[in-house]
């Protein structure tokens, strides 16, 4: 689940599946050592981190957030999670603001919106 609407869905969704739920945290709120990516914002830019070992490599992942705008958030998680070596399967958002594009930045990795 992405920073921090995500977490309103991840969470419920891996219980669901009974699957584990790894939290992606915009800078400076998760202890220990952690891997950073940055992304651009229409008013700047901001970094998500992730622990360095949520994951094992290989490890098969879906990103979960609520809305799919720009992309930018998305595709930095994205970003994160190829560092640690994990297999993103597919990003999911409930909402998709189709006419911003944001899934063109997500190719080749699979998208899915319940809303758009």
């Amino acid at each position: 689940g992405l920073d921090s609407r995500g977490f309103l869905f991840g969470p419920s969704l891996a219980q669901e599946l009974g699957l584990g739920c790894v939290l992606v945290r915009k800078r400076g709120k998760l202890p220990g050592p952690t891997v950073s990516a940055s992304y651009t914002l229409e008013y700047g830019k901001a970094e998500l981190e992730i622990q360095r070992d949520a994951l094992e490599p290989g490890q098969k992942v879906v990103v979960v957030d609520d809305l799919l705008a720009t992309g930018g958030t998305m595709r930095a998680a994205c970003e994160l999670l190829s560092q640690l070596q994990a297999e993103v399967l597919e990003c999911v958002s409930l909402v998709e603001l189709t006419s911003l594009k944001g899934r063109e930045k997500l190719a080749p990795v699979p998208f899915f919106s319940l809303l758009q």
